[in-house]
């Protein structure tokens, strides 16, 4: 049976402007990485900092490890923030930044260079050790932060967006980088973000937030293949919804064909664009848009204007309107 490492009870936490949490109830499995996924405002932060301590919550019970931390205070608990902005001190080098908290603990000078050496080496990072974070990339300096809190064994490392300040390409290689530290190291990690790709390439489980409540919680495969409901299918990756009175089929554009000669129904070619990899056609059926994705190769017959069939080979039906919100566990 899978230990759980944190258990969230029933807790929110709701500010003057209606904004915030509303009974959230969440496990979080020993050695995974859970991410919180959402827009902004929908209350995923907040559920980090009330974890981390650096937020009260107005009812419920926060347990790490079994004991109760909810009334303790940021410094008393078993977790480590990573903050956006990293908070490195540029007047110190890197060994002084990650022997801080160290310090702090009263730690003796050798324990404290043995266990930044070897923090360095699992960072691949030893040659940095003398510079100052204004010497280092923002890859490096995210690093280095990670490293800071990890010296200080959290029972659960919380990061906060870590990698939003960062290019596309950087971000990538550092979603990489921490997939290897954690399996490394072993550490529960609960990880925020707006972002869905990264949510997808990071996590054993995601928690998609809708308006301070839990939309769905599942495993990125599932999530993907079986949102529960409509709003966690609009927001994880890209998906056609076709208004069919009482009942919305909602479509993935790689789950269907197109046809010159027969399908489910016509629709007129719009725009014909590459990808690199793969062709995007974007139609329109009874004023509705679509997109598809087309093999590269197929990419050269189809034209702006022309007429084409579709047919749809996986789908999902929601209610219409309505976005219902719903909650399932993994």
């Amino acid at each position: 049976m899978t230990e759980i490492k944190v258990r969230i009870n029933h807790i929110s936490k709701v500010y003057e402007n209606g904004d915030g949490i509303r009974d959230i109830d969440l496990e979080i499995r020993n050695g995974e990485i859970l991410t919180l996924l959402g827009p902004s405002g929908c209350g995923k932060s907040t559920i980090l900092r009330c974890l981390g301590g650096f937020q009260g919550v107005d009812s419920g019970h926060i347990l790490i490890d079994g004991q109760d931390v909810t009334e303790l205070p940021a410094n008393k608990r078993p977790t480590s923030m990573v903050f956006q902005s990293y908070n490195l001190w540029d007047h110190m080098t890197v060994y002084e930044n990650l022997a801080f908290g160290l310090k702090l603990r009263k730690m003796a000078k050798s324990k404290i260079r043995e266990k930044i050496t070897a923090m360095l080496q699992l960072l691949r990072m030893p040659e940095v050790v003398k510079k100052y974070p204004s010497q280092l990339s923002g890859g490096q300096q995210q690093r280095i932060a990670i490293g800071r809190s990890l010296l200080l064994e959290p029972s659960v490392l919380l990061l906060d967006e870590p990698y939003s300040a960062l290019d596309a390409k950087i971000r990538q290689q550092m979603r990489e980088e921490l997939k290897r530290i954690q399996r490394e190291t072993g550490v529960t990690v609960a990880f925020v973000t707006h972002d869905q790709e990264e949510a997808m390439a990071l996590s054993d489980r995601i928690v998609v937030m809708d308006k301070g409540s839990i939309a769905q919680i599942d495993t990125p495969q599932n999530i993907y293949e079986n949102p529960i409901n409509r709003y966690t299918a609009s927001f994880i990756g890209e998906m056609n919804f076709l208004d069919q009175g009482l009942d919305v089929q909602a479509f993935r554009p790689e789950d269907a064909t197109l046809s010159a000669e027969h399908g489910d129904f016509l629709a007129r070619i719009d725009h014909v664009s590459s990808a690199g990899h793969y062709g995007i056609i974007t139609l329109t059926y009874q004023e509705q848009p679509l997109k598809i994705f087309v093999d590269k190769v197929a990419l050269a017959q189809y034209q702006p204007h022309q007429q084409v069939y579709v047919t749809v080979n996986k789908a999902k039906t929601y209610g219409a309107p309505a976005l219902t919100a719903g909650k399932s566990g993994a």
